[in-house]
């Protein structure tokens, strides 16, 4: 089976079609990844193969919609992906030839036009909750976080909030309802008909962390974070092992591979909070110079993955992307998230009503309330014990083995339609 595993966006974007990429290669099938160009080597390292996907997201394009979480979602659709909806589309075309099955990611929307175009059965990868669009599990929406708080009202205000994104969304979308109108294919209701599929939707997280609903697509299947195993270089491994060997479990800070360009004097102020409460720190910085602290006391590193840190942390600290909260959750650990745009947000409010850590809006972080609210994270014992209670309900091996079992079924679905059931241009 041949599947293209299509994806726009961060690395957060990128990492879950790896992580599904590499089990379906374990499985004897031929993954293809189509992402943009600038991700092409670390998917060459991999040996899986790569095929180039327009438009690229520079990093300091994406820093400046992330640190703008009022109108970043609107500036993400208008400045990256609606302009550039056809030369998605016409990458997408040449990757899916001689394809079996497309695998899309959230920001993929020319999925069904190309799916269509070739006679594909095509499957969506949600990694969030608050990608799946639910009117009976509201979601903190980043421009308008008050519509969460409406949600005991029931279902009404959430599809009036709906009503208005289908608004704002179409007027965004000219150049995908062109395409849509050229091809033959959709409805002209990008966010919440046209983005689906009518094959397979994989929800991409556990139960435990966004139940499903009523109102999901009709095609969901649910199966589980999906985890791309990642390794440390040998020197960063030795100098995570003889920290940790040299005391107390660290409490880990990290703001992933996007927001940590808006880090500012975060990791000096985290750095000053870990000493003022009498706890050792590893702080994952990227780029951001070294804050001032005693060696033996604060780790700084430019980057190590997730996986590597948090068993054997005190406590997280984290943006609330999905593939952080993923590895807390694994790993068992009480989380204090910090959440910027997005479905962070959301994500956040997600932990915390698991019981499994505290929430800190990125605009009030200072010295003052990042100690107050990760003192309260550490002392706090029913965190912990809720953490390691979700933690033993995670089975990355039995996640990951649905999600390709739901791949091989949807490609199965293929040889049972009748003419009549494929896609025009097959017909």
């Amino acid at each position: 089976m041949r599947v293209v595993l299509a994806t726009l966006g961060s690395f957060g974007d990128l990492y879950p079609m790896l992580a599904i990429g590499q089990a379906l290669r374990a499985q004897g099938h031929d993954p293809i990844i189509a992402a943009p160009a600038v991700y092409g080597p670390r998917v060459a390292a991999l040996g899986l193969s790569f095929h180039a996907l327009r438009p690229d997201f520079p990093p300091d394009v994406l820093m400046e919609i992330f640190g703008d979480p009022v109108h970043g979602g609107r500036r993400l659709f208008l400045d990256l992906v609606f302009p550039h909806v056809r030369e998605t589309y016409e990458d997408l075309l040449d990757a899916t030839d001689g394809a079996d099955v497309l695998v899309a990611g959230e920001l993929v929307h020319v999925a069904r036009l190309v799916a269509a175009q070739r006679g594909l059965p095509w499957a969506n990868a949600m990694l969030a909750p608050s990608t799946m669009m639910s009117a009976l599990d509201p979601s903190v929406l980043t421009w308008f976080p008050a519509g969460y708080h409406l949600r005991h009202l029931g279902a009404w205000p959430q599809r009036l909030l709906f009503r208005l994104i289908r608004r704002q969304t179409t007027r965004w979308a000219g150049p995908l309802l062109a395409l849509q109108r050229e091809v033959g294919v959709g409805t002209g209701d990008i966010m919440f008909t046209d983005k689906f599929s009518p094959d397979l939707v994989l929800a991409l997280f556990p139960p435990v962390f966004g139940a499903p609903q009523q109102d999901w697509p009709a095609a969901s299947v649910q199966t589980g974070f999906p985890f791309f195993a990642q390794e440390a270089s040998p020197e960063t491994d030795a100098r995570i092992d003889a920290f940790l060997a040299a005391g107390s479990p660290p409490v880990v800070f990290t703001l992933g591979t996007t927001v940590v360009h808006l880090a500012h004097d975060f990791y000096q102020i985290a750095a000053d909070t870990a000493r003022a409460l009498g706890r050792r720190a590893i702080l994952l910085m990227g780029q951001n110079p070294p804050p001032d602290a005693p060696a033996d006391q604060v780790l700084a590193l430019d980057y190590a993955p997730h996986s590597r840190l948090f068993p054997h942390a005190a406590a997280v600290v984290q943006h609330g992307g999905v593939g952080g909260c993923a590895e807390a959750l694994r790993a068992g650990v009480p989380v204090l998230t910090i959440p910027f745009a997005f479905d962070q947000p959301d994500n956040a409010m997600r932990m915390r009503r698991m019981g499994v850590g505290a929430v800190l809006p990125h605009q009030k972080v200072n010295r003052v309330t990042l100690e107050q609210s990760l003192r309260a994270v550490l002392d706090d014992t029913e965190f912990a014990a809720r953490a390691q209670s979700v933690a033993r309900g995670i089975d990355p091996e039995a996640d990951m083995a649905r999600t390709v079992a739901a791949i091989e079924a949807l490609h199965g679905s293929l040889a049972q339609r009748t003419p009549a059931m494929l896609p025009h241009a097959d017909r």
